[in-house]
This record gives structure tokens, C-alpha cells and sequence, in this order.
């Protein structure tokens, strides 16, 4: 897989992408509407860069704590301190940070690649 592929994944997921607002009682607090979620869309277009492979410490989990974990993901988006990354083995985007050090942190946000930039 390169840049490029992933890229068309992005692209093809932003296409593609239609928002089911949860039944009422499934969801703890009130969902988004459909009409604020895709008003992220456009920012979400904005963060995108060109994507680009990066190790990322695992910091999601209590045994992530008791010992490092790391994994390859793709950047897809950066946003107010924010890395939005995919993971093709998995097939899901996930949220990240980046440490004092400049190390990338995985902080455990995992899903598709609206709401997981919703999430910022």
C-alpha cells in the first residue's frame, strides 16, 4: 500500500459517506444531527495531508500502560494538535496526539473517518 492508495480510500469514504443518526436511548447524551456532522466534512477536507506512514505509540488500553506498544498507520489529517491516522490492516482511522517529544501517541478514538474527526 502506498500514498496514494490510501488516499483513494480517504476519497472514496468522504464519497461515499452518509450519516444514520442513532435511535434515541442508544447513544449516552443527544446525538450530533446530520446536518452538524456533515458541517464537518469541509474542515475535515482541509486537515487532510498528503498521507505518510508513522510510528505511533499505543496509549489506549491498561496494558498499553505496562508496556509500550507500537504500530505503523498512515496520517491522513492533522488538525489543532490533533493526527487523524488509518490503519489498513484493520481498516479503521483512529485519533492521535503528539507528545512533547515528538513522539505520535495513539490515544484509543477508533472508527470511521467522519466521526473520528468529529472527535476532535
Amino acid at each position: 500500500m502506498n500514498s496514494e492508495d490510501i488516499s483513494q480510500i480517504i476519497e472514496e469514504e468522504l464519497d461515499s459517506y452518509s450519516y444514520d443518526v442513532p435511535e434515541p436511548g442508544t447513544t449516552l447524551g443527544r446525538p450530533w444531527s446530520e446536518e452538524k456532522v456533515l458541517s464537518y466534512i469541509p474542515k475535515l477536507r482541509e486537515s487532510l495531508v498528503i498521507p505518510y506512514l508513522r510510528k505511533f505509540r499505543l496509549s489506549e488500553t491498561h496494558e498499553h500502560f505496562n508496556k509500550e506498544v507500537f504500530e505503523d498507520y498512515w496520517v491522513v489529517a492533522i488538525d489543532g494538535g490533533y493526527i487523524q491516522w488509518y490503519d489498513p490492516k484493520n481498516k479503521e482511522f483512529g485519533l492521535g496526539t503528539e507528545g512533547t517529544d515528538g513522539e505520535f501517541i495513539s490515544i484509543g478514538v477508533r472508527g470511521d473517518l467522519v466521526g473520528v474527526y468529529c472527535a476532535m
